[in-house]
Formats: structure tokens, sequence, C-alpha cells
């Protein structure tokens, strides 16, 4: 079954963002045949302090990238916090924490068929 994934990139390819401070999205489709780069989407970052666990943190900040997102199945991002992970999954998408080249990380998605899981 092919699925659309985000992840978040400064260059499209190496995963190394965290959810909140990522100014793009990069969506990709992918099947058990491999994977197609569709766009990138721009989004103001939705952490914005260099310490954000000292900050109130709102959930509801993550709405736009959410919105952004919506045909979207699963997010991978290098780091994302507990509260972010649970608004995200919430809200129907996958969250898989990897850090790495986009092309490693997509292959092992692909061959562990972990999208594929409770379909």
């Amino acid at each position: 079954m092919a699925h659309r994934v985000a992840l978040t990139s400064r260059d499209g390819k190496v995963v190394q963002e965290h959810f909140g401070h990522a100014n793009a999205f990069h969506i990709v489709d992918l099947d058990s045949a491999g994977y197609r780069y569709v766009e990138s989407r721009e989004i103001e970052p939705r952490c914005t302090g260099e310490y954000p666990d000292q900050q109130p943190h709102d959930d509801s900040r993550f709405a736009p990238a959410l919105a952004l997102l919506a045909d979207c199945d699963a997010v991978v991002t290098a780091q994302i916090g507990p509260g972010a992970s649970d608004y995200v999954i919430s809200h129907g998408l996958r969250v898989f924490e990897a850090r790495g080249f986009v092309d490693d990380i997509l292959k092992e998605l692909i061959a562990s068929s972990l999208l594929d899981e409770g379909e």
C-alpha cells in the first residue's frame, strides 16, 4: 500500500531537524517498490525558543503543521517532544524518530513494513 510521509530536513537529504524547529517538511510517496519525492512545504517553526522546555508549551501551536500535513500518513523527524508527539498521533499521523540520510531511513521503513502495520 502507498503512504505519504513528511520528513523534517534542512536540505532534503538528511533528517536532522526537531519537529517543532522545522521550517520545511519534505514530502515523499512511498510503497513497497520504493519512494518518490513529491514536494517541500515551508512553515514557520512551531517552537521558536532556544530552550523550549523553559517556555510554556501550547500544543495548539502545532495545528498549522497538521493542516500542512493533512494528506500525510506519517512524519519522520530527528526528535519530537512527548506533548507534540501525542498531539500529532491523536490527529491520525504516525511518528517515527530517526536521524540520518533520507534514503537510508526510507529504505528501512519500506523493508520493515512499519507503515503497513495496523491496516
